[in-house]
This record gives C-alpha cells, sequence and structure tokens, in this order.
C-alpha cells in the first residue's frame, strides 16, 4: 500500500514513519506498509504519529544502503514534491554533505 524510503524518524507534518532512524547511520531505513482495507489503513494511520505502529504486522521497516523501486503507473515523491514516474534508485553517499552548525 505504501513505501517509503527514510533517513531521519518523521514525514509530512510529524508522522514518525521509522522512529528508530538515524540520520548519520549511513543507511536508509525502508517502511513498508502491506495492503490494507480502507478500514485497516483507517486503524493504522493514527498510530504513525506517536510511532506506535511499528510493531503491527502489516508494517515492515528494514535497513539497507540502497533501494531500487519500481511500479507501473506510480510516480515517485521526494519531500512531497513529485520527482517523476517510476523506477527509482536511491543510494546512501555517506559523508555527501558537510553541515556547519
Amino acid at each position: 500500500m505504501l513505501i517509503s524510503v527514510a533517513n531521519n524518524v518523521s514525514i509530512g507534518g510529524g508522522m514518525r514513519v521509522v522512529p528508530g532512524a538515524v540520520i548519520d547511520d549511513g543507511l536508509l531505513d525502508l517502511f513498508i506498509v502491506a495492503p490494507l482495507s480502507r478500514a485497516g489503513f483507517l486503524r493504522v494511520f493514527p498510530k504513525v504519529f506517536s510511532g506506535t505502529h511499528t510493531t503491527l504486522p502489516q508494517v515492515e521497516i528494514t535497513r539497507c544502503c540502497s533501494i531500487r523501486i519500481d511500479a507501473d503507473r506510480v510516480a515517485a515523491y521526494a519531500d512531497e514534491e513529485r520527482v517523476g514516474a517510476m523506477p527509482v534508485q536511491v543510494d546512501v553517499v555517506p559523508k555527501a554533505l558537510l553541515v556547519h552548525a
């Protein structure tokens, strides 16, 4: 039903999709929600804001350093912006961004 590749704990308005994510661990967190009925989705969705959805059988979180996602007639989005049609390849590039704070 949903696949998200994350490098941080939350997305879109505070949804804690991968509460165990570590931004500087050199890994991506692959978040997968299995197909659900509309009623099932409505039961699961509120739990995403508290991060308590991760133990549900419909939810899978896997860590990886590279992922390729392909699907027919599906667009890819990044930070809520459409980036184009599938397939999409996401790779971790350690130390590619230098941040001064």
